[in-house]
C-alpha cells in the first residue's frame, strides 16, 4: 500500500471513530428527482459581491444552504460554480487555495455554495444521521447550483462552468444529469457511484451497520450511472486520483462509461490537497 492509500485508510479509521455513523437514523430515502421535484428555493437578490443565506422547504424540512459570491469581474468574464466537500467546515477551506484571487489573478467570476448541514461539525452530525436527510442536502445544493446558472444567463455571462470536490464533485454530476445547463462540468475526485463510497470502499467505516446490510436501499438513490449514460456528457470533464480509498479509481471510472477521465497519481486525501492540479484541472477547460 502506498503513502496515498495509507493516508486515505488512516484518516477514515481515525474518523470513523469519533463520528456518529451515517444513516444510523434510518436508511430509506425518495430519490434525487423526486427530492427535486418537492424543493422549493428562491435566492435572494444578488448584489455584489458577498455572502447570501438561503431558505429551502424540503422533503426533510426546512433546510438552509447558502452562497457567496467572492468575485465578480464582470459580465465580459466566465463565471465558476463550486461546491466543496462533506464535512467541509469551513465550507471555504478548499475553495479559497483552489482560487486564491486575492493572490493571483483568476480570470472568471467565482461562487461557491453551501451545502445544508455545513455550518457547524455539529449541524453536520444531525444531518448524516438519515439518508433522506443526505439525499436532501444533495438535492438542495443542486437547485441551487441552477439558481445561480440562471442568474449568470441574465447576466449575459459568456460561459458557465460548475465544478466541486469529492462530495461537491457528485453534485456537480447530479446537476448535469438533471439540468445540464452550465456549459462545462469538471467533477474533481467524484463519480457516479455514490453509493459506491459508503457501501464498499474505505469510507463504509462511518456507515451504520444495519444500513450497509440493506445496501439496495442506497444503490437505489445513490447510484447515478445509469441516468447519466442517458444524457449526452461531451461537456463533461471529470478528474480522479488513481489511490483513492474512498472515491475508489476502477469503480468511479468505470461509472463514466465512454467518458473520458484524467487521472493523478494522488489519494482521495492529498488529491483533494492538491490544490494546484485541481486548480488547473478547472482553469484549463475555460476559453
Amino acid at each position: 500500500m502506498n503513502i496515498h492509500a495509507l493516508i486515505d485508510n488512516l484518516s477514515t479509521s481515525l474518523g470513523s471513530r469519533f463520528m456518529p455513523k451515517y444513516f444510523r437514523e434510518g436508511f430509506e430515502s425518495p430519490t434525487i428527482r423526486e427530492h427535486l421535484e418537492a424543493i422549493r428555493l428562491e435566492i435572494p437578490e444578488i448584489k455584489g459581491e458577498g455572502h447570501y443565506e438561503v431558505g429551502a422547504d424540503t422533503l426533510a424540512g426546512k433546510l438552509g444552504p447558502a452562497f457567496r459570491l467572492t468575485q465578480w469581474k464582470g459580465k465580459s468574464f466566465p463565471a465558476i460554480i463550486y461546491h466543496h466537500g462533506a464535512s467541509e467546515i469551513p465550507f471555504d477551506y478548499g475553495f479559497k487555495r483552489i482560487f486564491p484571487h486575492e493572490k493571483m489573478e483568476i480570470g472568471a467570476n467565482l461562487f461557491l455554495i453551501r451545502a445544508p448541514f455545513h455550518i457547524s461539525l455539529k449541524e453536520f452530525k444531525q444531518g448524516l444521521a438519515s439518508l433522506v436527510n443526505v439525499v436532501a442536502m444533495l438535492s438542495v445544493s443542486v437547485c441551487l447550483m441552477e439558481k445561480l446558472v440562471n442568474y449568470c444567463r441574465e447576466e449575459k455571462t459568456p460561459q458557465v462552468l460548475i465544478a466541486g470536490t469529492s462530495m461537491g464533485g457528485f453534485i456537480t454530476n447530479l446537476h448535469h444529469i438533471h439540468f445540464n445547463t452550465a456549459d462545462i462540468y469538471t467533477p474533481l475526485l467524484a463519480g457516479l457511484a455514490m453509493d459506491d463510497a459508503y457501501l464498499y470502499s474505505a469510507y463504509s467505516k462511518a456507515v451504520a451497520l444495519e444500513a450497509k446490510e440493506n445496501p439496495d436501499s442506497i444503490k437505489r438513490v445513490l447510484n447515478f450511472e445509469k441516468d447519466f449514460a442517458e444524457v449526452d456528457h461531451s461537456n463533461v470533464y471529470p478528474l480522479l486520483a488513481r489511490f483513492d480509498q474512498l472515491i475508489r479509481y476502477d469503480e468511479q471510472k468505470a461509472s463514466y462509461g465512454g467518458c473520458p477521465v484524467e487521472t493523478i497519481d494522488k489519494g482521495h486525501t492529498t488529491g483533494a490537497l492538491s490544490y494546484r492540479q485541481l486548480r488547473q484541472h478547472v482553469m484549463k477547460k475555460l476559453k
